[in-house]
């Protein structure tokens, strides 16, 4: 009967899987051993697993160092009867042993969420996503080009490249921990989720800021620009969770909500460290944009006088009623 020997790593995560035919497999880092180990509290010859005549494979120490230990954290003192897919260590190295008759799940269809996040990772799109970024920055920036002091405009422009290295380093951290903890990097998605929220922020904040234009600063519209900023925020956060992490789907939902709404706290205007009890007050807007984006009425400038000098009147007529 043949046996099949998975090596794991210290989360348990498959690194290497054998098969063996012969009755009598050794265990251990010397070169000799049919499996070779890398762990250094692994013996030189450390055990051996041993087909028993009743067709059941036996793992047995060889008076290693660090011990033998089968599920659950059994000390292996003798020969040792394992189950096919049961868990055994020799010193701190996890091993998994199966009979070539174990039944393995079924095999499963491709995700459809993950196949189109994964799709994020394409360089068009990736270069794409970031010039828009880069246009984004430049348009402020020239915005702000009549009040900034001589040379500013320059140094702003040499902060771009630093800008994009900032951009990158969330994605390189999550590619990272997924690297870690042996999982798929998926670098290339992750940048390009990452590139595609942020363009999604700064095109929710020039949306915003077209409707504050027009609606003259109301309150209700710094509402709604902090309540999109936190679901966009959510959104990219969840979608890059979703590649990175190993949790159960609404742990990923959970996390990435909670840390969005922990990153807009200040912005929505209840920190508990910072007072920003005026941050969702009106806001006066004095952007010039095309009348073809004003929503309400456009009002001339004779009727805006008449109406603002009648109004004047009856606040000084009713002021003079009063007692």
């Amino acid at each position: 009967m043949a046996i099949i020997i998975e090596v794991l790593n210290k989360q348990h995560k498959v690194i290497e899987r054998h098969r063996f035919t012969q009755p009598r497999i050794a265990l251990g880092r010397a070169y000799n051993n049919d499996l070779i180990l890398y762990d250094k509290h692994v013996s030189p010859h450390h055990a051996e697993l041993a087909l028993a005549e009743d067709g059941q494979w036996q793992l047995v120490d060889l008076a290693s160092l660090n011990g033998s230990f089968v599920e659950p954290a059994k000390a292996v003192t003798h020969a040792t009867p394992l189950q096919s897919g049961q868990l055994c260590w020799l010193g701190e190295q996890p091993l998994r042993i199966y009979d070539d008759q174990h039944q393995v799940a079924p095999a499963l269809p491709f995700n459809p969420l993950e196949q189109k996040l994964q799709s994020f990772g394409h360089w068009p799109l990736i270069i794409s996503l970031l010039l828009l970024i880069l246009l984004e920055e430049l348009f402020r920036i020239w915005l702000n080009a009549p009040g900034q002091e001589s040379g500013q405009w320059t140094r702003n422009l040499l902060n771009l490249p630093l800008l994009v290295l900032a951009l990158a380093l969330w994605p390189t951290a999550l590619a990272l921990w997924s690297k870690l903890n042996q999982h798929e990097a998926r670098f290339l998605p992750q940048l390009g989720l990452t590139f595609a929220g942020i363009s999604a922020l700064a095109l929710w904040q020039l949306l915003l800021s077209i409707v504050n234009f027009s609606l003259d600063g109301a309150a209700g519209v710094v509402w709604l620009q902090e309540t999109g900023n936190v679901m966009l925020l959510a959104l990219l956060l969840a979608a890059n969770f979703y590649l990175a992490l190993q949790f159960a789907l609404w742990k990923k939902l959970a996390l990435a909500t909670g840390l969005a709404l922990l990153l807009s706290l200040q912005n929505l205007g209840v920190g508990v460290f910072v007072d920003d009890s005026e941050q969702l007050m009106p806001r006066f807007d004095a952007s010039l944009l095309p009348g073809s984006l004003y929503f309400n009425q456009p009002v001339a400038v004779d009727d805006f006088n008449r109406d603002s000098t009648a109004l004047f009147e009856q606040v000084a007529a009713q002021r003079q009623q009063q007692p």
